[in-house]
């Protein structure tokens, strides 16, 4: 055994702190349990993740969560005799992340989602890390680290498919005395639900047991915190605030708030409607968790109108934020869309991607270039889009999974103060508003995708990446995280 274990907390450098050619930093490395073997049936917090710097073992942060399979009525509090069933009348279950056990390094604010059912890592559980915390190929002279199970060791082999000479290493070990969340990548999740506590005061629609059974928005002022950035929220779908902290920034705030529209149908639904600050029907609404991890938090939750199935998680990194939305809901929509409208008045900023450069963020009308693409027709281009100025630098780009052949794809932008027509939410100004909008085939609408209405639907999930970067980021570096963020970094396991 090698006694020598660093004990290393908070962010990584830009490169490799380990040595490793892999060096991709903004980027998590996850894995579900079924590719760690060894792993399965281990408490999930004493399962513990090394590097390897060439002369002596790291211990770096590893997030274990557990997923089950659920059916949504728990999550929204029903009678069972409400809860979901599919057309034939079976149960529907839904795969969604589950509370983690009170343990060093995870905090989690209670809901009605039930503990998973195996305590233990099981096949569909997530194991997640940082690839900035990968090191060196470990040499059998090393031995292995003090303190771990070395008949449980998995050793991870992370790779950029962007470059075959980029690797990385990390040795995931079951430990009966150390604790994965005894270092942390510094992510800090904070929810705090205006109303008090979630599962006495959540309204979440008339179909709930009480006290839940009840109309209205659920104001909350939640924040997520690292070194790189502070994001905000004030109801389920209203981020509104995201301040970056590194680089020498202003400090200002860049977000006005991100939304959520439907277009081409007027304001009948969008973030408003979906958090009952506009008046609307249906309305259901529930967390499913809210979870602060050794190297990531995740903010997860159902119902959007009458789309009652519908999911929109978020996964906070260190310099990243992913926003996963499984959309499932009856269909006759013309389309969907997301967007973040900056806020108005912020001064010095520019907009660029890859058909526009430096457009001057300003309230007055450009000469906008969209990238436009059918679903179906070949394999859909890399695009990048990018805010930048004093304030710090956005980076977004977006993936698509769908069935929904011949929907058609656009990126949007508008700058325009005040703006006409009035947008549906928020001030009365579009400032440098960027983002995508996918349309139903060319004279339909969009098809169902709720399991519980129709057998078989088609899937459409979306995928939307942030980077948060300083200052003048270049369309170049852009253009690079956004080819990372469409091809992540693969992994093979070995013992």
């Amino acid at each position: 055994m090698v006694a020598t274990v660093a004990i290393v907390v908070g962010l990584v450098a830009c490169e490799n702190r380990f040595g490793a050619t892999l060096t991709r930093p903004e980027d998590p490395v996850v894995l579900t349990g079924s590719q760690l073997p060894k792993l399965i049936g281990q408490a999930p917090t004493r399962v513990v993740a090394f590097a390897w710097d060439g002369e002596a073992w790291h211990q770096v942060p590893v997030q274990v969560d557990q997923r089950d399979l659920v059916n949504p009525g728990r999550i929204y509090n029903r009678p069972e005799s409400r809860w979901a069933t599919r057309p034939d009348g079976s149960s529907y279950e839904m795969l969604v992340y589950t509370p983690p056990a009170a343990a060093t390094g995870y905090r989690s604010y209670g809901t009605f989602t039930p503990a998973d059912r195996d305590p233990n890592l099981d096949a569909n559980d997530e194991v997640s890390l940082l690839a900035a915390d990968v090191g060196q190929l470990a040499p059998g002279a090393a031995g292995n680290p003090q303190g771990v199970t070395v008949a449980t060791r998995e050793r991870v082999t992370v790779h950029d498919p962007r470059d075959p000479q980029a690797v990385g290493y990390a040795y995931l070990y079951a430990s009966p005395s150390l604790s994965g969340g005894a270092v942390t990548s510094g992510v800090d999740y904070r929810f705090r639900l205006d109303s008090g506590a979630y599962k006495t005061t959540y309204r979440m629609g008339t179909a709930s047991n009480p006290p839940n059974n009840q109309l209205g928005p659920n104001p909350e002022h939640s924040e997520v915190t690292t070194s790189r950035y502070r994001i905000s929220y004030a109801d389920r779908w209203l981020n509104d605030g995201l301040v970056i902290r590194e680089g020498g920034g202003s400090g200002a705030d860049l977000l006005d708030r991100a939304q959520w529209p439907v277009p081409n149908a007027g304001c009948a639904r969008n973030e408003d409607t979906y958090d009952l600050r506009s008046p609307t029907s249906p309305y259901e609404a529930a967390f499913i968790v809210n979870v602060s991890g050794p190297v990531r938090a995740i903010r997860s939750h159902i119902g959007a109108n009458s789309f009652t199935y519908t999911v929109q998680t978020d996964l906070f990194y260190p310099r990243r934020q992913d926003t996963v939305i499984q959309l499932q809901g009856h269909g006759g929509l013309p389309g969907y869309a997301s967007y973040d409208d900056l806020t108005t008045g912020l001064a010095r900023m520019t907009y660029s991607d890859n058909a526009n450069s430096n457009l001057d963020i300003d309230g007055k009308a450009d000469t906008f270039t969209p990238i436009s693409w059918t679903v179906g027709s070949g394999t859909p281009p890399t695009v990048w889009q990018l805010v930048k100025g004093p304030a710090g630098s956005i980076v977004t780009t977006r993936t698509l999974d769908t069935d929904v052949t011949g929907a058609r794809v656009s990126t949007s932008y508008e700058d325009a103060s005040p703006d006409s027509p009035t947008p549906c939410t928020g001030d009365a100004s579009s400032w440098g508003l960027n983002g995508s909008q996918i349309l139903a085939p060319q004279g339909t609408t969009f098809p169902n995708t709720d399991p519980t209405l129709g057998d078989d639907p088609p899937k459409l999930n979306a995928t939307r990446s942030r980077y948060l970067l300083g200052p003048q980021a270049s369309a170049a570096r852009a253009a690079e995280l956004a080819d990372r963020a469409q091809r992540p970094v693969t992994v093979t396991v070995t013992g």
